[in-house]
């Protein structure tokens, strides 16, 4: 039997395994994915993934059912990831990105460059920078949730990532 996105939220608030199961083969690839690109290494995401399927399971009646849900599952696992390492006393985790970076000229020059250069170039930035421009450039999450996630403000949010664009283009002039 087929269950919408509502009936399966539904089933899992009310603690049914079935739908919990259902929900999690649905969304797990997806939110590995998400876990793994805000983590410094496989071993934290799979730490990442699985605490934040735990801690899920226990908030989705704040769910409102407004706007999409794949959308505030992928909010919600990245807080989860920010809460991870925050809560390990190291406020902002390293990330691995394989993608190609969503910038106009930016992304004309990188792309020359391979995957394992972009991730060491993301290496060499602080932790905050690295987590807000992974958030805003790679996630393509708005800035006001952004600001919300990291209290900071959306200039500066702006600000930052028009300051990283030029460090990792140093960077790979350098290279």
């Amino acid at each position: 039997m087929n269950f919408t996105e509502r009936e399966i939220i539904e089933g899992c608030i009310r603690k049914e395994e079935k739908f919990q199961r259902l929900l999690y083969d649905k969304y797990s690839p997806q939110i590995f994915g998400i876990c793994r690109k805000n983590a410094r290494s496989k071993e934290d995401a799979e730490d990442i993934f699985q605490d934040g399927f735990i801690k899920l399971f226990s908030s989705l009646h704040k769910y409102s059912f407004a706007g999409s849900f794949e959308g505030w599952l992928r909010i919600f696992f990245m807080r989860v990831a920010w809460n991870y390492y925050r809560d390990k006393k190291d406020k902002y985790p390293k990330t691995e990105i394989t993608d190609t970076l969503n910038t106009g000229v930016e992304n004309m020059v990188l792309d020359k460059f391979s995957n394992e250069q972009l991730v060491w170039a993301l290496e060499q930035l602080g932790d905050k920078e690295r987590m807000v421009f992974v958030m805003s450039e790679v996630e393509d999450v708005d800035l006001q949730t952004i600001a919300l996630q990291t209290g900071l403000k959306e200039v500066t949010i702006r600000s930052m990532n028009s300051r990283t664009k030029k460090k990792l283009l140093n960077y790979f002039f350098k290279i």
